[in-house]
Parts: C-alpha cells; sequence; structure tokens
C-alpha cells in the first residue's frame, strides 16, 4: 500500500470532515482507536489499534488474531495515516464490509460496523481514557466468575486458542496446571455451600496472589480450577503447582467459628510435550494427571507419565 494519502480510495471531502472531528476529538482528550467485538464468544472485548499498521486475520503472525475459519488467513489491515483511520482489505475470500458495505479500502469514522467473512463483527470507536476503561470494565465483568473472581470457561475457550497460536508464532512454549480441591462434596456436607462457597473464594484469592500477570487463573467447573502459563515450560509450571498445592493446604479457612481444611490435586501439562499443540489436547494431558494424582492419594501435584 502507498504512504500517500492520496492514493486512499475515498471521497477527499468526506476523509477532510473526518480528520476535522478526529482532530476535534483529540482536544477533548480522546485518543483511543478501538475495535469493539460485537457479537460471539469474545462480544465486548476491545482491541486497541496502536500500531501505524496492524494486520488482521487468522494468521499466527497477525496483529490481531480471530480463530473465525471465515476470515482469510491475511484478511485486512488497519492504517493510521493523515490522522485518520483506514481498513484496507487485502483480497480475502469472503470480503471486509463497512456498514453493510463490501469494501477495498475504506476510511472509518466512529461507529462504524466492521464485518469481515460471514461473522466477524466489530464497532469501531474513538475514546477517552475513561470510556475505554468502562469497555474494558464491562468486558471483564462478562468473562469473569461472579463469585470466585477468577475468568469463567468462556474466556478461557477463547484465550486457549489465542494462546497457543501465540506460542507457535514466538516458538514458546505453553504450560496448563488443572487443580480440583480434594473432597469437596464433603466440604459442603458437613459446613453447608455457603462454607464451600467460603472455601472457593479462599483459594481463588490465593492463588491469583502468587501469578504473574501474563496468567490467567480460571474456573473451569464446580471446585476445578486451571491456570495458562504463558513462555512457562513443564518444569517451570511444576514447581509453580507444588507451591499452590502447599499454599492451599496452609489455608485456614474459617467459617461461622469452624475451621475448614482443603488441599488439592493438581496435573501439569505442557505445549513442548504434545505432538499436536491443540487445546483439547493439552487440557486432556494435564486432566489424565490431575486423575493420577488424585488416585495417588489426593494433595500433590503430577507432571509427568
Amino acid at each position: 500500500m502507498a504512504d500517500d494519502p492520496e492514493d486512499f480510495d475515498a471521497d477527499e471531502a468526506t476523509a477532510i470532515v473526518r480528520v476535522a472531528d478526529v482532530q476535534k476529538s483529540a482536544e477533548k482528550g480522546i485518543e483511543h482507536h478501538l475495535l469493539v467485538h460485537v457479537q460471539g464468544t469474545e462480544m465486548g472485548r476491545v482491541r486497541a489499534l496502536e500500531k501505524p499498521t496492524m494486520l488482521i486475520g487468522r494468521s499466527t503472525d497477525a496483529d490481531i488474531w480471530l480463530s473465525d475459519d471465515g476470515v482469510s488467513r491475511k484478511h485486512a489491515r488497519f492504517v493510521r495515516q493523515g490522522g485518520v483511520t483506514v481498513i484496507e482489505d487485502l483480497e480475502s475470500a469472503n470480503g471486509t464490509f463497512v456498514q453493510g458495505e463490501k469494501v477495498s479500502r475504506r476510511v472509518l469514522k466512529t461507529g462504524d460496523q466492521i464485518q469481515l467473512g460471514p461473522t466477524a463483527l466489530f464497532r469501531y470507536s474513538i475514546t477517552d481514557n475513561d470510556q475505554r476503561a468502562l469497555l474494558e470494565q464491562l468486558y471483564s465483568t462478562s468473562v469473569t466468575d461472579a463469585l470466585t473472581g477468577a475468568r469463567n470457561r468462556e474466556y478461557l475457550d477463547t484465550l486457549m486458542v489465542s494462546e497457543l497460536s501465540y506460542a507457535k508464532r514466538h516458538d514458546h512454549d505453553i504450560s496448563f496446571v488443572l487443580f480440583d480441591l480434594d473432597h469437596f462434596k464433603r466440604i459442603n456436607d458437613t459446613y453447608g455451600h455457603p462454607a464451600g462457597d467460603a472455601v472457593l473464594v479462599a483459594v481463588s484469592a490465593v492463588v491469583r496472589s502468587t501469578l504473574r500477570a501474563e496468567d490467567a487463573l480460571c474456573r473451569y467447573g464446580g471446585e476445578e480450577f486451571c491456570i495458562l502459563l504463558r513462555s512457562i515450560d513443564l518444569a517451570g509450571a511444576a514447581r509453580l503447582a507444588e507451591r499452590i498445592r502447599t499454599l492451599i493446604q496452609e489455608l485456614r479457612i474459617v467459617h461461622e467459628g469452624r475451621t475448614i481444611p482443603v488441599t488439592a490435586s493438581i496435573g501439569c501439562a505442557s505445549r513442548a510435550e504434545l505432538t499436536e499443540a491443540t487445546s483439547s489436547a493439552l487440557v486432556g494431558l494435564a486432566d489424565r494427571r490431575l486423575y493420577r494424582a488424585k488416585a495417588a492419594g489426593r494433595n500433590r501435584v503430577v507432571s509427568s507419565g
């Protein structure tokens, strides 16, 4: 694509008006150019257009990676030039649409709806700091388990695909830690379900406190949790798992004057171990090791075999 703004296939007068709008917005402190998912499992997710040129598509080299099969590997790109953001279709199989119109190149204005292929749908927005923070908070709330504060299963499913793609693109390892609270039904039966909820909240809090910002703790289901670890190999995951096991065992959870003991069984797996590095393969290996930990007596970590 040429660097000269005159090469843009857009009405010059319209472009000038939109530049003026952006400049007025900038004077008000508006500075963030965002894509917001408006449908699908990532509905509400905010993507910032932070670089002058950003590729969007299914390619592992894309700046904005999408898993949608209807999106081409190199579907389109966003270019910030001359004070405006332009979207350019890269001869995609299923087309790029702005406000329902198929385009090859278009200057965007805030509020435009962008569709890539049959189902990938976004809203383009120019926002200030407060608006961006609000959008990100709304999305965070939608992907967070209300009880424990961990991310939810839907978030994990999307994140797994994205992180495996990132690991492949950068030739990094990625590890998955799956843990289950031992005899949790007994806790509920003995102390009551509110006590069981208190245990889940305490465990989630202590585990989150030991993780990096880029690690993701998710509630996998019931009393099961998992952690996705970027750029951590199996040995590192096992060390973290042992630290978590110890922290959980040492918790002193008091509910209505009664102290509730809790332990966890943990299974670990890494991308480097897999012939085919898929989400299901990674989860499956960690799950098998978790059950081996339970079969071996519980309250332990299994990261091999």
